[in-house]
């Protein structure tokens, strides 16, 4: 290969880079669900599984609060941000978000503040005092860096978010090989770890964004994005019971091992995450393309036809992996996980189901009709939580997802039966997409 050519195929692919919004999504979901596959199995062999198990359980509770401020603002301001019809437009409205972020954060602090404390007063001894503050920096500046990674992908600046990504959790991977090295390894500075690679990204991102925000902006935003927020925020803290909430009720039930292996086992299949959160930042701005450009029909007919060609490969992906799940989490983890082959063969089924639920979430939160996200979000979580104490107690962790994945049968249940009453009017109910 000459040198002409091979600088020929480089700027090649830089400008598909650069040019190319699902290709950045992907090289930013590979980033970030890498770095993640390959924290979950150091902390595993680094910690252990009693002291993994306590910091999934902490690890929990920073994800409902991601789960929160996903569901009231990041969500919202994906799809609103890409129904704006002018550029102008969506530059005001991520701005007035950014306020409306760091409101969110300032609750969020104390609460995280208060969950620690109450943890350590339940369980004298299991963490250091010290650690409130690691979980609690940690909290802000995840919540912040996730943020900004989303403002990314609204204002069509994917690509940015590749590098600002690469330093908060290439960064953290760096930092916690470097703590085991140290032999330093602890769940609080495991914590530390997060809190200041989060926070090196976001300082980063928004120092070179200019980031700043009005309150005239910020309550300009908030009355845009609350409709959909309110439906949206509580659908998705009943759906973080129905995994997360069902993961630290077993843990009360049988100990922190059991969310410790469940966990474990959920890292093994992350590499599939990188297809869901990449999913997350893309199909809701593409579905609200499509909405502008062909109404509620076109916007229908490419979620099915994604969700549909997604599903058969997910199909594929997963049923190959059962035959040889034990295997799998042998060489992973070691010996002392290979009896949780079947939890890992449920977590499969579990994110199988996930993907249709979604395309039919992102299809409602696009037409602006997202109670029936939560009436199917309140169905999984009852499910879920009504079967989750008898499961575990003669299951043990299997129990655990046992309960996840039938309320996530639930879930996308009703989500159809919704869908179908909806298609059967949507000719005669046309929906309103202006964010004014």
């Amino acid at each position: 290969m000459t040198a002409t050519s091979l600088v020929g195929r480089l700027s090649s692919f830089r400008s598909l880079f650069r040019n190319n919004r699902r290709t950045q999504t992907l090289l930013d979901q590979v980033v970030v669900s890498g770095s993640n596959f390959a924290t979950g199995i150091l902390l595993v062999r680094g910690l252990g599984l009693a002291e993994f198990g306590k910091f999934t359980v902490a690890y929990a509770i920073l994800l409902l609060a991601n789960s929160v401020q996903l569901s009231f603002i990041s969500s919202p301001m994906l799809t609103l941000g890409s129904l704006c019809s002018t550029p102008e437009e969506t530059r005001a409205f991520v701005r007035g978000m950014y306020g409306v972020q760091f409101a969110f954060c300032a609750v969020a602090s104390l609460l995280a503040a208060v969950a620690a404390l109450g943890y350590i007063l339940l369980h004298p001894g299991a963490v250091p005092l010290t650690f409130v503050l690691a979980f609690t920096v940690a909290v802000v500046f995840f919540l912040m860096q996730d943020w900004l990674r989303r403002y990314y992908f609204t204002i069509g600046k994917a690509g940015v978010s590749v590098w600002n990504d690469a330093i908060s959790y290439v960064g953290q991977l760096v930092l916690l090989c470097l703590l085991l090295w140290m032999r330093r390894l602890t769940v609080e500075t495991a914590f530390w770890a997060i809190a200041l690679t989060s926070a090196l990204a976001f300082g980063i991102g928004v120092v070179m964004a200019r980031l700043s925000s009005t309150v005239a902006e910020t309550r300009e935003a908030w009355r845009q994005a609350r409709g959909i927020s309110l439906d949206l925020g509580i659908a998705n803290q009943l759906q973080w019971l129905v995994y997360q909430g069902a993961m630290l009720v077993g843990a009360s039930v049988v100990g922190p091992q059991a969310a410790g292996g469940v966990r474990a086992t959920q890292n093994v299949i992350g590499p599939v995450n990188v297809a869901f959160q990449a999913m997350e930042n893309i199909v809701p701005i593409r579905a609200a393309e499509e909405m502008r450009r062909g109404g509620i029909r076109q916007a229908s007919r490419f979620l099915f036809r994604f969700g549909v060609t997604g599903f058969v490969a997910l199909l594929v992906v997963f049923f190959t992996t059962s035959l040889f799940s034990a295997k799998f989490l042998a060489f992973f983890y070691g010996h002392q996980l290979r009896h949780y082959s079947t939890v890992l063969n449920l977590q499969m089924l579990y994110f199988l189901l996930a993907w249709p639920v979604r395309q039919l979430s992102f299809l409602f939160r696009t037409i602006r009709k997202t109670s029936p996200i939560l009436i199917a979000s309140i169905v999984a979580a009852m499910l879920s939580m009504l079967l989750i104490y008898p499961l575990v107690r003669h299951w043990d962790a299997l129990g655990i997802v046992m309960a996840a994945v039938v309320g996530q049968i639930g879930n996308l249940a009703y989500l159809i039966f919704a869908w179908t009453r909806i298609s059967a009017n949507s000719g005669a109910e046309p929906v309103e997409i202006s964010t004014k």
